[in-house]
């Protein structure tokens, strides 16, 4: 067997490679005069094998992949000058002017892995499998085709168990996101029954403001309205009196935001039950095949989960360094990236963003700094403008306000006086954009947010 496997591999020219990341199973697809041929080569931890297939594997990585790709630059569409096996199970190949070797035993607990050298000797790229748990390693024996058969079969299996996984720990990850900004919406709309409240302390201040001394911190009133006495902090540089305003625009804010809450009530409660139908029906499938399992990462794309965050597990990940800003999507997938704090504005602004980038920030409030990624030269689409004014207004103090006015210039042309608070930045040019917050453009952005 392992002759015909070399004789078939001597003089073949190499025209393309896949690898399956989460088995450890690579395929070769060869050209010889005779007709086409695909030898599939398992290094583990999941298959360890090396036979002949008919067909290619079901589920593979991209051509990104690192040994994918060095691959094609190194040793695609050369012919295959000498094959060899060693002692310990490793398959030795001198492809053009470089050597292609799989170890293809498992030693002392260790993976095998796939070495590209080249003429001189050095190493190009070395690719070990996925180091995930359990171990479920197929060596099967026989001849060259049910060898390849059987490794292909396992290998489909075991890719497909573990992506279904990653699927639905992700889908999992995402349902408890929505709760949380349910919980945290349901928490808002909660507020508007603090209106009376409000209301009734501006109107209470507003009668008897005149009676508190100037500079007091606290006031104690008659509530006349509903009996007994009501207790009010205030800022000591104003008068009492001027300060119920204070109290009213409180409550005309919290009413002026019910319609937004309410539309991102019912997005965020829509895009929960969609996650947990979708989690339902890859739980429920009997089969897993390659078309359903792509239709199902489709429609987790479209639901927020990114390609990554569906990646099979593989094992305690090591963890990961604090990003200081959240991920908004907005017209056409555009990234609209919005600070997370005082601090992260910092960060985002002096360190993440680029010179031409579009960076915004609501004029004359409190708020995030808020940075549109653009390409060298390109201008910031409108719509997408709208967008990140929009996140701006609402990530600071002017949230609710019918009427915001949004600063907005390049990156390049915002600087940090020394020695300034955390925040604080200085802006060489600015335009500025009249906005009137729109409830349902604000409820789409939020429920497209990616934190942190």
């Amino acid at each position: 067997m392992t002759a015909a496997l070399l004789d078939l591999l001597t003089d073949a020219r190499l025209d393309a490679v896949t690898v399956t990341p989460e088995t450890g199973l690579v395929t070769l697809s060869l050209w010889r005069p005779t007709g086409p041929a695909r030898v599939v080569v398992g290094v583990g931890p999941r298959v360890v094998g090396v036979g002949l297939a008919t067909r290619a594997p079901l589920y593979h990585a991209g051509p990104r992949h690192p040994l994918a790709a060095a691959m094609r630059a190194h040793v695609l569409g050369r012919f295959v000058r000498s094959a060899a096996f060693d002692d310990d199970g490793s398959l030795w190949m001198t492809v053009g002017d470089a050597e292609l070797i799989a170890r293809v035993r498992l030693f002392a607990a260790r993976h095998g892995d796939v070495r590209i050298t080249g003429p001189a000797g050095e190493a190009i790229v070395t690719w070990t499998g996925e180091r995930l748990r359990p171990p479920h390693v197929c060596e099967p024996a026989g001849d060259l085709d049910a060898v390849g058969d059987e490794l292909l079969r396992v290998s489909d299996a075991l890719a497909a168990e573990l992506r279904c996984g990653g699927l639905l720990k992700a889908l999992r990850s995402l349902a408890k996101k929505l709760a949380r900004r349910r919980e945290n919406v349901e928490g808002d709309l909660a507020r508007l029954d603090d209106v009376p409240r409000l209301q009734r302390t501006g109107r209470l201040l507003l009668a008897q403001g005149a009676k508190v001394p100037r500079g007091s911190t606290k006031a104690t009133l008659e509530d006349w309205e509903e009996g007994g006495t009501l207790e009010v902090t205030l800022d000591p540089a104003f008068p009492a009196k001027q300060q119920a305003e204070r109290f009213f625009q409180q409550a005309k804010r919290v009413q002026r935001g019910e319609a937004q809450m309410w539309a991102r009530l019912e997005l965020v409660a829509r895009s929960y039950d969609a996650v947990r139908a979708l989690e339902a029906e890859v739980r429920s499938a009997e089969a897993v095949t390659a078309d359903a399992l792509e239709g199902w990462l489709g429609a987790a794309r479209a639901l927020g989960v990114r390609d990554r965050e569906a990646a099979p597990g593989r094992g305690r990940a090591k963890e990961a360094p604090r990003v200081p800003f959240n991920e908004y999507l907005g017209w056409k997938g555009g990234r609209i990236l919005v600070g997370r704090g005082a601090a992260d504005n910092d960060a985002l602004t002096l360190r993440v963003a680029k010179p031409h980038d579009l960076w915004m920030h609501t004029r004359g409030a409190s708020g995030a700094h808020v940075v549109v990624p653009l390409e060298r030269g390109a201008q910031c689409p409108q719509e997408l403008l709208l967008d990140a004014a929009t996140l701006a207004a609402h990530h600071s103090d002017a949230r609710g306000a019918d009427f915001v006015e949004v600063t907005w210039t390049e990156k390049r042309y915002v600087r940090k006086p020394r020695k300034s608070p955390p925040g604080r930045v200085v802006l060489d040019r600015e335009k500025v954009l009249a906005l009137r917050p729109e409830a349902e453009r604000l409820a789409r952005l939020l429920t497209s947010r990616r934190e942190g």
